[in-house]
């Protein structure tokens, strides 16, 4: 018969293996969660023990690239959340506060994830740990980025990316800059853009999933400025990385080098990596890269316009306005080559009311 251990001494364990994963030692973690694992089994039962194991675990998730759109995440979140309603640890309910938002950003819940980061940051300065405080400026100011908050989103990335560069996690630091790179695209400081990813490039060689997010970045700027021969290049090598296959980095390069093919008129080509994008965002159950793949099927494939509202109206009840105005952009441009003035018109009208919801649209808002 196993003896019977302490709440203290798997709570021991369960820290040891926490820090691990703040500190991306993926070797050491994965061996700590099975001793961890193991040893809740035979624990003295501890409401506290069990909900602080549940919400570690779901980091370790994070970390294996293993969460994805599954409601039963929602469902072991909360559970840790009951058993840890009327806790007096500050630690306990800021992890519990930032995994919920983790599980919100995941899911593509932006506004609700920033909720959540608002309420674990005021427990911030109980959490002694230079990493864990990065980490979560990393989560902030990418949740902040999603909704177009771009002063706000570049300066918490920018303290994430100091600390990561303090303690020297190179591929945390080099996802600061892809987010970092973003936000100076979409704010079309493209030279900014330039020297910001040709150092993240430089630096990244020993990472390749964080190479290819790099290399994803270059091409989106060189297909908002245009230069789709040179996007086409960008998104043909992220997608030759086999580290890309199977993720939904993948999904997101497969669609971006689709719409730049079928943008210069390549449609054959362009065909298949749009039924593997489309795919791919279902799987994932991805909601704004599905929308993307109706609206690229709609424009290019089906000429349908039917197919572009129900893209545009997926994505406003998300209030995902830069993705409606960039999809509404496209197809005014499509539109106006083909002659087609009044769907032009039409889809120009849309971008500009998009664009006027991103300037109204604050972090408080619901």
């Amino acid at each position: 018969m196993s003896a019977i251990l302490s709440p203290e001494e798997v709570s021991t364990i369960i820290a040891e293996w926490y820090s691990c994963i703040i500190a991306r030692s993926v070797e050491q973690a994965n061996e700590l969660k099975e001793k961890a694992e193991n040893m809740i089994k035979t624990m003295e039962p501890n409401d506290r023990v069990i909900a602080y194991y549940s919400l570690v675990e779901f980091r370790h998730s994070i970390m294996a690239k293993q969460v994805g759109k599954d409601e039963k995440d929602d469902e072991r979140i909360q559970q840790a959340g009951n058993m840890i309603e009327d806790s007096i640890d500050h630690t306990l309910k800021y992890l519990y506060l930032f995994v919920s938002g983790q599980n919100e950003f995941i899911k593509e819940r932006y506004q609700s994830a920033i909720r959540l980061f608002r309420k674990a940051e005021r427990l911030l300065e109980y959490i002694n740990d230079e990493a864990e405080e990065a980490e979560f400026y990393y989560y902030m100011g990418s949740s902040l980025y999603r909704i177009n908050q771009y002063p706000y989103a570049a300066s918490y990335i920018e303290e994430a990316l100091l600390a990561f560069n303090r303690l020297g996690y190179i591929e945390r630091a080099v996802y600061c800059q892809v987010i970092l790179g973003g936000i100076y695209s979409e704010a079309g400081q493209h030279e900014k853009v330039r020297k910001l990813l040709e150092e993240a490039l430089s630096i990244s060689n020993n990472y390749p999933m964080a190479q290819v997010a790099v290399l994803r970045i270059i091409g989106l700027d060189a297909l908002r400025k245009k230069a789709y021969q040179k996007a086409k290049e960008y998104f043909e090598k992220s997608l030759s990385y086999p580290e890309c296959t199977e993720t939904i980095l993948g999904v997101k390069s497969e669609y971006n080098l689709a719409n730049t093919l079928f943008r210069i008129g390549l449609f054959n080509e362009a065909l298949p990596h749009l039924t593997k994008a489309s795919a791919g965002a279902q799987s994932y159950n991805n909601h704004e890269y599905q929308a993307r793949c109706i609206a690229t099927y709609g424009l290019y494939v089906n000429s349908n316009p039917a197919e572009i509202e129900q893209a545009i109206k997926s994505l406003s009840e998300s209030d995902m306005n830069f993705e409606i105005e960039e999809i509404a952009e496209e197809a005014a441009t499509f539109f106006k080559q083909k002659g087609e003035q009044e769907l032009a018109w039409k889809y120009l009208n849309i971008a500009y009311r998009a664009r006027q919801n991103l300037s109204n649209i604050g972090v408080d808002q619901p």
